[in-house]
């Protein structure tokens, strides 16, 4: 997952109206698409990957030979959410003809980032043996992660993704979702096309805005934007919610102002005028997310403000009985390390707190952990890695569980994503305990008989399988199916009757319900 605020850093050096005149070429697409070099450099320069990559793929077809070419369409595939094993093949070549000092380095991270661990740590050998580059000094850690990802692999989750679909889902990057305990509303973060900003920034996306959805009939309805008292022409993103979903916390870029976040209360369903949370959690530092209590009268949050032990770190703050918040504590070495760590989210039980880090066994970039709080001795758990699935080698930011922890959402690009970040939900299987038992019965055309020698069997629509076979009770005919949330088909056949094939659906999300009745009429 690629973190889009650490962009905006880069670009407050950098004076308004230079900002203005790049954002207005790049609104061009004739711009975007010449087989340019000049054109490929200033997108290269100004960390537009996406209309870079354009730029030199068409180079590349040219010039085949350009080694220069080759390395730099490696590097923006590297840097944009796709399928990177693409990057591969044009790094081996910019390798082979030595294009630049720090190609081994990132030769390396596309076999990481493709599981071709092995590969990758003979080449950041091979790297760190030039002893050139402006990388050398990252070495140790990339080893480091490349080994955790080695240990990761060995024992996957059993889990599902399911992405969230079209009304979600688009062909621009849809991240940080946050979703309710319940699961009945899903809020998250979008730069697509059609945002209240609605221009393309210096990086080749648009502007991000907040969007949110409602479950109906256990499925998302189509996300629509927070409104005008969350969003502006700026950029918003959803970093925290609270448990009632009453307090949804905003990370609000303006140019002149960032890193601190805001908050949006939301009474009704509607959003109030985001407000910038107080002094003892915005610094002169970076803030980029927070979270709160069930009570509300405990709030973490990940700041980068002096005094810390390396980059972002973790704080947490307690509620006076003015109702200001207490000064901050910094969470300490066992969560926090030399590295990033981000999204603190504090679950429901008040003493589990997921988070994100580049540290400890991190298999690369950021990682999802938890730790759990001792009360008795007053100590936060080792942080445990969430594993592999989840996890990959890419950044993964945030993630956010439904209220029995069967389930979580998160953003990443997988095979079946709509073009770039894409939102998820995660199943874990083993402790997904949510069954529906439909008790049901068979009867004849005139829907009173009870068909008693009827044999049932029931298939999943989406894998074509069959999850089992029944046959009434002789007794009185009825007869019970245990099925998950989904789809299926139940084929009935009875003597003296015509086969039937009956849909059903079990829905999920916040429409899930523990028992169903149904009766199956069929024709003589």
């Amino acid at each position: 997952m690629k973190l889009y605020v650490s962009l905006k850093i880069v670009v407050k050096t950098i004076k308004n109206y230079i900002f203005l005149l790049i954002a207005v070429m790049l609104t061009n697409d004739l711009f975007a698409q010449r087989a340019d070099p000049a054109d490929a450099e200033e997108h290269f320069k100004f960390q537009n990957y996406v209309d870079a990559l354009v730029v030199y793929k068409k180079l590349i077809e040219k010039e085949p030979k350009n080694a220069d070419y080759h390395y730099k369409a490696g590097y923006c595939i590297l840097h944009t959410n796709r399928d990177k094993s693409e990057a591969i093949k044009l790094l081996e070549i910019a390798s082979e003809r030595k294009a630049n000092p720090d190609v081994d380095y990132y030769l390396a991270k596309a076999y990481h980032y493709n599981l071709k661990l092995e590969e990758a740590l003979e080449t950041y050998d091979k790297y760190k043996k030039s002893g050139t580059g402006t990388k050398q000094n990252e070495i140790a850690r990339e080893v480091e992660m490349v080994k955790n990802a080695m240990e990761l692999i060995k024992k996957p989750l059993d889990v599902t993704f399911e992405n969230a679909g079209d009304k979600i889902n688009t062909m621009y990057p849809d991240y940080y979702p946050l979703i309710t305990p319940d699961e009945s509303y899903l809020f998250f973060t979008t730069r697509r096309k059609g945002v209240t900003g609605g221009v393309r920034e210096f990086d080749g996306y648009y502007s991000s805005d907040i969007f949110f959805s409602k479950v109906e009939n256990g499925e998302f309805i189509t996300a629509k934007g927070a409104g005008n008292m969350v969003n502006s022409t700026f950029d918003e993103q959803a970093v925290g919610l609270s448990y009632n979903a009453d307090r949804l916390f905003v990370y609000f870029d303006n140019i002149k102002e960032f890193g601190d976040i805001y908050e949006s209360k939301i009474t009704a369903g509607k959003f109030k005028k985001i407000e910038k949370l107080g002094l003892a959690i915005n610094s002169t530092g970076f803030e980029s997310s927070a979270t709160i209590s069930v009570d509300e009268n405990i709030l973490f949050f990940a700041s980068k403000k002096p005094g810390g032990l390396g980059e972002k770190d973790i704080y947490m703050t307690r509620k006076l009985p003015t109702g200001e918040w207490a000064e901050p504590q910094n969470l300490g070495n066992t969560i926090n390390t030399p590295y990033d760590e981000d999204f603190p989210n504090l679950f429901y039980d008040g003493k589990t707190l997921y988070f994100s880090s580049k540290g400890h066994n991190s298999m690369g970039g950021y990682d999802y952990f938890k730790s759990t709080w001792n009360s008795e001795d007053n100590t936060w758990s080792k942080p445990e890695n969430l594993g592999y699935p989840i996890n990959t080698p890419e950044d993964n930011l945030c993630i956010s569980f439904t209220d029995d922890q069967s389930s979580a959402y998160i953003s990443a690009w997988r095979n079946d994503s709509k073009g770039d970040q894409d939102i998820y939900k995660v199943t874990f299987n083993e402790s997904d305990t949510r069954q529906t038992v439909v008790k049901a019965r068979v009867l004849a055309s005139d829907s009173a008989t009870v068909i008693k020698d009827a044999l049932i069997s029931v298939m999943s629509e989406a894998s074509g399988d069959e999850v089992g076979n029944y046959a009434p009770n002789p007794k009185n005919g009825s007869f019970s199916i245990i099925l998950k949330p989904g789809k299926y088909n139940i084929l009935i056949t009875a003597p003296g009757n015509k086969p039937k094939s009956i849909p059903i659906t079990i829905l999920g999300k916040s429409s899930f319900v523990l028992f169903l009745e149904k009766d199956f009429v069929l024709a003589p």
